[in-house]
């Protein structure tokens, strides 16, 4: 750890057992500057910026470091940016919260790589529910013509088991990236790893739906899993870029 440098250690949401990372800037004197909530336990209640030791920060706990997105300032730079807003009022988890600060520091730009996950996962399950109701109302007719086949019976099934897929698989996604977020990878390693647990987890999910038509339904229904979930992120990725056009408020600068 050296003066400049970003750092983050894992807190424990109060009363569960998910976790996430807590933000700092390394001021390289035994100290750090970071945003914190007045309570942990009431994060929307407030809080402000603050310089405290390194040990108050870490806790007993395995601080890591933080290159992602990579720094645009100087060392110097970084620390008198987060100098500059010790005792500034104002917290929020949600659009401003200890990342937001610490990579304005670095950056410029206040964004969160935990609140991006989130919301997208939130937006993307949306869609895809959204998407697999209206599959599923469509196909309706066709799977009453077809009911006394191992498709049609795959089929029905399918339709049915859909939107809680959309569901289930959407969360395996957003497990899997939180936690690769938490261990240190890039943004890009993050969603491609939650992209190939969802994918996973929804074609696991409507081939086991489609078991009772035997091995031809598990194809079939393997396969549709697997359609669904690339037509979803298609429409995902679709979605979140028109969500940057707009620019959201994450990503502005103060």
């Amino acid at each position: 750890m050296a003066r400049g440098d970003r750092l983050q250690v894992e807190h424990q949401i109060i009363g569960s057992t998910v976790m996430y990372m807590h933000h700092a800037v390394d001021l390289g004197d035994g100290t750090v500057v970071h945003a914190k909530p007045h309570e942990f336990r009431r994060p929307f209640a407030g809080g402000k910026v603050e310089r405290t030791s390194f040990a108050e920060f870490a806790k007993g706990r395995e601080v890591r470091l933080v290159v992602d997105p990579p720094a645009r300032f100087g060392r110097d730079d970084v620390v008198s940016r987060a100098l500059s807003r010790v005792g500034s009022e104002g917290y929020c988890p949600i659009i401003d919260n200890c990342e937001h600060f610490t990579t304005w520091c670095a950056t410029g730009e206040r964004s969160s790589r935990q609140v991006e996950i989130v919301t997208a996962r939130v937006a993307a399950v949306a869609a895809r529910g959204a998407a697999a109701a209206s599959a599923r109302a469509a196909a309706g007719s066709m799977s009453r013509m077809a009911m006394r086949s191992a498709v049609g019976t795959t089929v029905r099934l399918g339709m049915r088991a859909m939107v809680p897929t959309a569901i289930v698989a959407e969360a395996a996604a957003f497990a899997v990236e939180w936690r690769a977020h938490q261990a240190g990878r890039s943004a890009d390693q993050c969603r491609r790893s939650g992209e190939r647990a969802g994918l996973a987890t929804s074609v696991a999910v409507l081939a086991a739906a489609g078991a009772a038509a035997g091995p031809p339904g598990i194809l079939v229904g393997g396969l549709a899993g697997a359609v669904a979930w690339v037509g979803g992120s298609a429409v995902a990725s679709i979605a979140a870029r028109i969500s940057r056009r707009i620019g959201p408020l994450t990503t502005r600068s103060r």
